[in-house]
């Protein structure tokens, strides 16, 4: 990376102004979402007229937005534990299959770069044969599908960087393999599963496309709640709902960030 600096001294700054320009892109979206939460008019309003409190509140304490929230967290719980147990499981089995291992990483990997809309109708169109309608459970599996890779990602990044001739020698102490993954791989590798399994529910809490064909009327998740509400009446709870989505992702990737930061147990011993 130096040498590369080295070699481009004239185009530095140009490359510098180009993040600049690529971040306050990226930042615009929030910078004006943001201030539209705090407002005291009663529509949606740019820029933001006076200062309250009023649509946290009513995110907080209306039963429809109360209800779409406990719907997305019970939904993304459900499916972060199931991307997690899958992914992980998938990334230990990768390990130990010598032949094979790069088309059955492409095949873990698909849902990454498959069209989220054809993941949708597939499982409406499935789903609505099969049980005459979808549900929260529907959903839940299909975000489970949608997470399992950043899980299986996450924990083969971390098996990387695990000596191979760990699990040989206890092998060859006559541990079999359930012992060996439980006691010596698993272990190394705590800190990949958390941070993926995290990274799994932020991903399944405000996951829209899915949610959008696969949630009945009666059970709405925050995503779906949002969108119908923007285009019924605008109103700056919309503002309020979505600021407490941002400050959710900013906290669940401090937390990865923290949780990839702190020494393992077993390095520092």
């Amino acid at each position: 990376m130096d040498a590369l600096r080295d070699a481009l001294p004239r185009t530095r700054g140009w490359f510098t102004a180009i993040g600049v320009l690529i971040a306050v892109f990226l930042l615009a979206p929030l910078i004006a979402v943001l201030p539209l939460a705090f407002t005291s008019s009663k529509y949606l309003v740019f820029p933001a007229v006076g200062f309250s409190w009023q649509w946290f509140d009513t995110v907080l304490t209306d039963p429809a937005w109360q209800g779409s929230i406990m719907n997305s967290a019970r939904v993304a719980v459900t499916a972060a534990v199931i991307a997690m147990v899958t992914g992980t499981s998938a990334a230990l089995a990768v390990r130990r299959i010598s032949g094979g291992r790069r088309i059955v990483r492409t095949v873990l990997l698909a849902p990454m770069v498959m069209p989220q809309l054809v993941l949708a109708l597939g499982l409406y169109l499935t789903y609505k044969n099969l049980v005459g309608g979808t549900s929260l459970t529907v959903l839940t599996l299909g975000q489970a599908t949608l997470a399992m890779p950043l899980v299986f990602v996450t924990v083969s990044a971390g098996l990387a960087a695990v000596d191979p001739n760990l699990s040989r020698a206890a092998q060859s102490l006559g541990y079999r393999w359930p012992s060996v993954v439980w006691r010596i791989e698993l272990p190394l590798v705590g800190r990949s599963v958390i941070s993926g399994a995290i990274l799994a529910f932020a991903v399944c809490f405000d996951e829209a496309v899915l949610a959008f064909f696969l949630v009945p009327p009666s059970q709405q998740t925050l995503p779906v709640k949002i969108w119908t509400s923007a285009s019924e009446n605008a109103s700056p709870a919309i503002a309020a709902a979505s600021a407490l989505v941002i400050c959710l992702a900013v906290t669940l990737l401090a937390v990865v960030a923290l949780v990839g930061s702190r020494p393992n147990k077993q390095e520092a011993s």
